[in-house]
């Protein structure tokens, strides 16, 4: 019998514990990466004042992150395919570490640049392993909600980087925040290290599989798939809303309609509740019905109405009226965790990584831009007035709707599993 024939009839490790262990060391690297990315919105104020920097450098510092991210997360899948997540993922996160040591010695843009570039260089590991540790290692029936989940430690990480920092801020600069994530991301490292194994026999057969195919051979094959495509517009249009707008503009916009700092700070983090909470419930309902489509339009239509909400009528309403159409936002932004399965079922399973990372890119790369360019249009405009910043935030509601648009052209009935 060949290899290949000896791993596909050799029994799946995927439902025991120690898959779930090594599942739950990836996700952690994914819950630390969404803090240390998160925190720079809480962390805005105090760093373009130490830094003297301006409202378009600001922007840029943050988005550096994102831009590089986005870029790396085809190379990451591509290699996650091919070497593993355990080979992997130890050494980016001790890589994501350093890079938060090196923002929190930064003495200008360019270096603060530098910092942030190679933290999301990094960083772009995280997701797509645990990803990957998912689809290779837990049964393939649960692997919505597994993305679920992760996305559940994904909002729970951005929430700690909005309100947890803010909160650090009260006793450290913010030099000091960046050294305590350098030390959390070295236990990180080591804990992938330490508990992320062997993949199961249909994860060794995916390897070898992905090994007998050039990355530009992979890449072609899932950017050939419809589905995939789709997944990936909608992805960028609530990732969009996700970073650009929760990750960065909406403090200040809460700012603008009269909110102290550190108020507006709270308010936003509502919109990171609502992205924890949901994922599970979304993952569990898809795989229980095998649905996809109802429930993402669903979500969509909510986060257009709560973003409405807050651009049309949030100007004057009780402080519970504007944290719970933040918090609305995040329950119907949470639905782009059903992008991956969506991606995933199209594909063959040894492109599952890059698969993850196509998608993932195209919203990350969509929110890095969604970060800089109200920042551009409002010095344009010169002008950081509420109606300005109404205006501007316009482009948000465009693209929800875009992402409407391209959730009603997926196929009606999801795939099976492969």
């Amino acid at each position: 019998m060949s290899k290949v024939g000896q791993l596909t009839t050799s029994n799946s490790n995927g439902g025991t514990i120690a898959s779930w262990i090594a599942w739950g060391a990836a996700t952690f690297f994914v819950m630390y990466q969404l803090a240390v990315q998160n925190s720079i919105g809480a962390m805005q104020s105090e760093l373009q004042t130490d830094l003297s920097l301006s409202t378009v450098q600001i922007t840029v510092v943050s988005a550096s992150f994102l831009f590089v991210y986005a870029f790396m997360q085809i190379p990451a899948g591509l290699l996650l395919d091919r070497f593993r997540p355990r080979r992997l993922l130890p050494p980016m996160a001790l890589g994501v570490a350093v890079s938060a040591w090196l923002l929190a010695g930064s003495d200008g843009f360019w270096s603060a640049v530098l910092a942030r570039s190679l933290m999301g260089a990094f960083a772009a590991f995280a997701f797509p392993g645990a990803g990957l540790v998912s689809r290779r290692r837990l049964p393939i029936r649960q692997f919505a909600l597994a993305m679920g989940l992760i996305d559940m430690a994904f909002g729970a990480g951005a929430l700690f980087g909005d309100i947890g920092v803010d909160g650090l801020l009260s006793i450290q600069s913010w030099r000091g925040v960046m050294v305590d994530f350098a030390l959390v991301g070295t236990l990180v490292a080591l804990l992938c290290w330490a508990f992320i194994g062997s993949t199961s026999s249909r994860g060794e057969v995916a390897t070898v599989t992905a090994m007998s195919k050039s990355m530009g051979q992979s890449f072609r094959e899932v950017l050939a798939v419809r589905q995939v495509r789709l997944a990936c517009v909608i992805a960028a249009a609530l990732m969009a809303m996700l970073f650009g707008f929760g990750g960065l503009w909406d403090v200040p916009l809460q700012q603008a309609f009269g909110y102290t700092h550190s108020e507006a700070v709270w308010l936003n983090s509502w919109l990171f509740i609502g992205v924890t909470i949901a994922p599970p419930f979304v993952g569990w309902a898809a795989d229980k019905w095998r649905i996809r489509r109802p429930i993402m339009l669903g979500g969509q239509a909510v986060a257009l109405v709560a973003v409405l909400g807050i651009l049309c009528i949030n100007e004057g309403v009780p402080f519970w009226f504007a944290s719970a159409n933040l918090l609305l936002l995040g329950l119907g932004v949470s639905v782009t965790v059903l992008n991956f399965p969506v991606a995933c079922d199209a594909v063959e399973p040894e492109n599952a990584g890059v698969a993850i990372g196509i998608v993932n890119a195209s919203g990350l790369l969509s929110a890095a831009v969604f970060q800089v360019v109200p920042g551009v249009l409002m010095t344009v405009f010169d002008s950081h007035s509420l109606n300005t910043m109404r205006i501007v935030f316009g482009l948000f509601v465009a693209v929800i709707i875009i992402g409407m648009v391209a959730t009603f052209m997926l196929e009606r009935c999801p795939r099976e599993s492969r």
